[in-house]
Parts: C-alpha cells; sequence; structure tokens
C-alpha cells in the first residue's frame, strides 16, 4: 500500500478525526523508521531484524595479521552477521564492554566482532589472513514518507505493522480508552511476523540499534 492509504487507514482507525493529520504522519513515519532502522522493538522482547531487500547489503573483510580493527562500510547501519568463509562458522556479536573485559591479549582466529566508533573490532586478533563476509543493513537514503504515492520499503506484508503502529501510538497520544487493546494487536503483528531470536543471537548479548 502506498503512504495515502496508510494515512487513510490510521485516520479511520482512529476516528476520522480531522485535527490530527500532522501528528498522524509523524505517528506513521516514527513507526516506519523503528521497523527498519532498528533491530528490535521496544514492544517486543526479541525482534529479529526483517528482511529489506533494498536495504541488506554484504561487503567482503579481508583481515590482515596483527591487525584486529576495520572500518565498516559507508552505508552502513547495523550489522545482521559476519561469516568467516575461510574457516567456515559464523562470528559472534558482542558489546564493547565485553571486549573491553574479554579481549584476548594473543592472536588467532576471531570468533567476535564488536561494532564500535564505525569501526568492525575483531577478537581474537587475526593471526593470518582470513575471507571475512558481513551482512548488514543499510542506511536508507529517503528515511520518511512524504508524497501520496510514496511506498514502503519493507515488503507488503509488513505494510499492515505501519498501520497498527500508528495506530497505537495515535491512540495513546489521545488518551483512547482503546490504546492497550492496539498496543496487543501491533504486539502480536510483529510476534507473528519476526524471526525467533536463535541460541547464537541471545549469546550476543547485545541490542541492535545503532545510531551514527
Amino acid at each position: 500500500m502506498n503512504y495515502e492509504t496508510i494515512q487513510l487507514l490510521v485516520t479511520r482507525n482512529l476516528g476520522n478525526r480531522t485535527d490530527i493529520a500532522p501528528y498522524r504522519d509523524h505517528w506513521i513515519n516514527s513507526t516506519y523508521m523503528d521497523l527498519v532502522t532498528t533491530g528490535k522493538f521496544p514492544e517486543v522482547k526479541h525482534f529479529a531484524p526483517i528482511p529489506v531487500p533494498e536495504l541488506d547489503g554484504s561487503s567482503p573483510l579481508v583481515t590482515a595479521k596483527s591487525d584486529f580493527d576495520y572500518d565498516v562500510p559507508t552505508d552502513f547501519l547495523f550489522p545482521i552477521s559476519m561469516y568467516n568463509e575461510t574457516s567456515g562458522y559464523g562470528l559472534k556479536l558482542k558489546d564493547v564492554r565485553w571486549y573491553d573485559r574479554k579481549r584476548s591479549t594473543t592472536e588467532g582466529r576471531p570468533y567476535y566482532y564488536v561494532i564500535y566508533a564505525k569501526q568492525i573490532l575483531l577478537n581474537s586478533t587475526p593471526d593470518a589472513v582470513y575471507n571475512l563476509a558481513l551482512r548488514y543493513r543499510k542506511k536508507l537514503v529517503l528515511p520518511v514518507l512524504i508524497n501520496p504515492e510514496d511506498i514502503p520499503v519493507v515488503g507488503e506484508e509488513w505494510h499492515e505493522g505501519i498501520v497498527l503502529g500508528a495506530t497505537y501510538r495515535g491512540a495513546r497520544s489521545l488518551n483512547f480508552p482503546n490504546a492497550e487493546t492496539w498496543l496487543n494487536d501491533w504486539r502480536n503483528f510483529i510476534a507473528g511476523h519476526s524471526e525467533q531470536t536463535t541460541e547464537e543471537e541471545e549469546d550476543a548479548d547485545i541490542g541492535l540499534n545503532f545510531v551514527w
């Protein structure tokens, strides 16, 4: 559905009020941005980044012996996964505080990576050349919906989630008594459409919500 259709649906859900248009557009776009630019929703405990083909990128990373830090791609927003193609395993994402505590002082195969200050930090520091593959979410070029014909970059199956989230945020702001019902509908939609968190992702111990 396009932006105009989303606006009409949210307006209908909020009682067809004519005085909320500027606020309605904020509720829509804030929900849309949360969906495509964060790795998890505050309303849902476990939420994996949704697939967005237009915004899902990959980049090779060739390590150098004794070099542990590498620049992220210029269009990088947040990581999805990293795989060691040379040795055949996935690296685990960790928080920089973990890195400060647990960083290995010896060189070896890197099994962990950290994103900090627009850099990828590897642990252990590579003891050889490894071919790594980084999968990541790209930054949005046009971050908000503006024109009536604009269509969200997420798949059609996610458009209802934008409507539900914007409706909940509107109902909450307007103190509607049914705001909690809209919240539950939104939670159920997100939970039903998102991937379950894997054991490996649980081990990462980090929320994917990066702002540059």
